[in-house]
């Protein structure tokens, strides 16, 4: 009798181990968004392919529906398809968003205001990062299964744009490159890559680093063998390098009351004209002294960083006054010897003048 009983526990003993053995492997796959192997298939659903698996003591519902929600779970026996049926409307609302995000990859004009206006993920070849928050949150969405995308811009060393959409879809990373930008290549290519023979990842170990910019490849990688497809930098910049300039007016009775600094398209970051107003403007990058014009010519400096920290110092500062105007969004900016003005009427006039306090939107 004991004899038979042992025989019995080292039986159940076996089971029990197998059983973990199991799970513990169909759990792996699952995380690579791969089907279990020591499962039977129970079930196929009629929503566009759903299968529901049974293995030794778990269950594992391989998701793949017509709405885009192509998933895997796994849980007990009693996991039902019903459970997730709220996990499956708040994907559709995500796809659905995601599908509106961006305006097709053929239709931009590399307008830097614009871009950053539409959240792209922007790594400047100063020390400006734009929206790493929209990077962070697609990562995430990756890890998480949730179909998202996003839309990165860098620039060459020539201060060429090149443009990248990766959409995670339908267990797909579908890859676009926009090269048009690139003087030397001016093409777009398209690639799909499989999501259970890649994954996004972030190296750990920074590629590039500068005194102030590190970068981080951010790539997809085979998960099984050494191949990768390189995405674009993750970048962070030290609190340091944030806002590290400052502007210089000097009023000059002598010079033509409006004087242009910088013409629309000569520099293809800027859709619109660059003024001063009674005066020269200079700027002191990183503790050099320059002409404004200048500065944006080599890419020292960008207006939007200008932008930027004139919206900081009026949040900041009880003594520097910022204001939007009613007439489309124009905004001005009164600091105590100058004054910024950010057109942005509903007639289409989207210039900047930097001027005397004195000036106002009715000067120019």
């Amino acid at each position: 009798m004991k004899k038979v009983l042992k025989i019995i526990l080292i039986i159940v003993a076996l089971l029990i181990v197998l059983a973990i053995a199991f799970f513990l492997t169909d759990v792996s796959r699952a995380k690579n968004g791969e089907k279990p192997i020591f499962c039977i298939l129970e079930d196929e659903v009629n929503d566009g392919g759903t299968k529901i698996y049974l293995g030794l003591g778990y269950k594992v519902i391989h998701f793949h529906t017509l709405n885009g929600f192509n998933r895997i779970k796994i849980g007990t026996w009693f996991m039902q398809y019903d459970d997730f049926e709220k996990e499956i409307e708040e994907s559709m609302n995500q796809q659905t968003e995601s599908s509106l995000k961006y305006k097709p990859l053929e239709d931009i004009n590399y307008d830097l205001s614009e871009m950053i206006d539409d959240k792209y993920y922007i790594v400047m070849n100063n020390n400006t990062v734009y929206h790493i928050e929209e990077l962070d949150k697609f990562i995430k969405n990756v890890e998480n299964n949730v179909e998202d995308e996003i839309r990165i811009v860098e620039y060459t060393k020539e201060d060429q744009p090149i443009v990248t959409n990766l959409e995670y879809k339908n267990n797909k990373f579908i890859l676009k490159v926009d090269s048009r930008g690139d003087a030397y290549i001016r093409n777009i290519t398209i690639n799909e890559y499989d999501a259970t023979e890649y994954k996004l990842v972030k190296e750990d170990k920074p590629k590039v680093i500068t005194d102030l910019k590190t970068y981080y490849p951010l790539k997809l990688k085979k998960i099984k063998g050494i191949k990768s497809v390189k995405i674009c930098n993750y970048a962070t910049v030290k609190e340091t390098a944030k806002y590290n300039f400052q502007l210089e007016f000097n009023k000059d009775l002598e010079k033509e009351e409006i004087t242009k600094i910088l013409a629309k398209g000569e520099n293809s970051k800027y859709n619109y004209n660059i003024y001063s107003y009674k005066g020269t403007v200079n700027i002191i990058v990183n503790g050099e002294k320059m002409s404004l014009r200048d500065a944006l010519i080599n890419n020292k400096i960008t207006i939007d960083e200008i932008l930027q920290k004139a919206e900081k110092d009026a949040e900041e500062s009880n003594t520097i006054y910022g204001a939007v105007y009613a007439d489309g969004g124009s905004k001005v900016y009164m600091y105590n010897d100058y004054t910024i003005l950010k057109l942005n009427k509903l007639e289409g006039s989207k210039d900047l003048y930097i001027g005397a306090t004195s000036m106002n939107i009715n000067d120019i």
